[in-house]
């Protein structure tokens, strides 16, 4: 149809289309790459960028490494050295967008969430994509595909997309589930109750002056989202593993533990950034998380509940994790559960 050749139109422009490092015309897309001593896993990604069919970007790299090698890797991509390109094949330095590769290298490491802020802070494309850099693009149209869905929903300022979890034991997909999409949509602050969206790396939306909040913790995506969607709610969505993420023990989320009280800090954090107590299914979110970290009624009181509401929850979880426990557990010894 008209708009399909009108998108073909537009994307053969963009591949053919000279980019200099001193250009000032804005890049469609900015790919924002933080990273800190992990060239190997740069290389991959810079290679699957390399690879895309959507050329019409900028490529931010904020560097916290306390070693040389990605700016070696940098230097050699900008000198036109022939380097191997990893599993996207070719030669990183021909492709288009290598020409507006950005590198900053911090003279002292910032730490995670800090060194993410910086890399979107220099982004000036009409789109964001910040981009782990443990992570990269499945396929070769990948980019293409994330944008088209933008395009194609001017009204939207999110797009989101499925993802091939990658660990060095399995592979395997990942997808917001039709529900959890439908209760998004209807309201945008049931995000507080569970991250389907996945993460960042699965993400594409328009500059808007989001970022992460640097008080946050295991929550950041979270946040970022809140900041996107509170100022227009309307996104859509692909189940499509567009994304393939790098799954490992370093990853920073991986340092938090089950019940470690950073994570309820984050959701005490967003539940009041954002004024979740007026929202019901928000504020008994909030309730049950304060009775699981074990918190007084006056945290419990200062989120909305009544005291009532705060013994009820407190017994609906002393039946669920210790009544029911035990039984459990006595039924396992048994043998009459497995």
């Amino acid at each position: 149809d008209r708009r399909e050749g009108m998108r073909r139109m537009e994307k053969e422009m963009r591949q053919d289309r000279p980019r200099g490092t001193g250009s000032s015309e804005r890049p469609k897309v900015s790919i924002c790459i933080p990273a800190y001593n992990n060239e190997a896993e740069v290389r991959r990604l810079l290679s699957s960028i390399a690879a895309q069919t959507m050329q019409d970007v900028e490529i931010i790299l904020t560097d916290d490494s306390t070693n040389g090698e990605i700016e070696a890797l940098v230097e050699g991509i900008r000198s036109g050295r022939r380097a191997d390109a990893g599993s996207a094949g070719g030669i990183l330095s021909d492709a288009p967008c290598m020409s507006r590769l950005r590198y900053v290298h911090n003279e002292k490491p910032l730490g995670h969430i800090f060194n993410w802020n910086k890399a979107l802070s220099l982004a000036k494309g009409e789109y964001v994509k910040i981009m782990f850099s443990d992570d990269w693009f499945t396929q070769d149209n990948s980019l293409e595909k994330l944008t088209a869905l933008l395009d194609d929903n001017p009204k939207a300022s999110l797009a989101f997309c499925g993802t091939m979890q990658v660990s060095k034991k399995q592979t395997w997909a990942r997808a917001a589930g039709k529900e959890y999409v439908e209760r998004l949509r209807r309201d945008y602050r049931y995000l507080f109750l569970g991250n389907e969206i996945g993460a960042p790396s699965a993400t594409l939306y328009r500059a808007c002056g989001a970022a992460f909040d640097e008080r946050s913790n295991w929550a950041s995506d979270m946040f970022l989202y809140f900041e996107i969607l509170q100022k227009n709610p309307v996104f859509v969505c692909t189940p499509e593993p567009l994304i393939s993420i790098g799954v490992h023990e370093e990853q920073y989320t991986e340092s938090f533990s089950e019940r470690d009280i950073r994570k309820f800090r984050d959701r005490l954090l967003m539940y009041e950034k954002y004024g979740l107590k007026e929202q019901e299914d928000c504020r008994k979110e909030m309730l049950r998380l304060t009775v699981m970290y074990g918190q007084g009624f006056q945290t419990a009181s200062a989120c909305g509940a009544s005291m009532g509401e705060y013994l009820k929850q407190r017994a609906v979880w002393f039946w669920t994790n210790t009544v029911l426990g035990y039984w459990n557990g006595l039924l396992h010894k048994l043998g009459i559960r497995n």
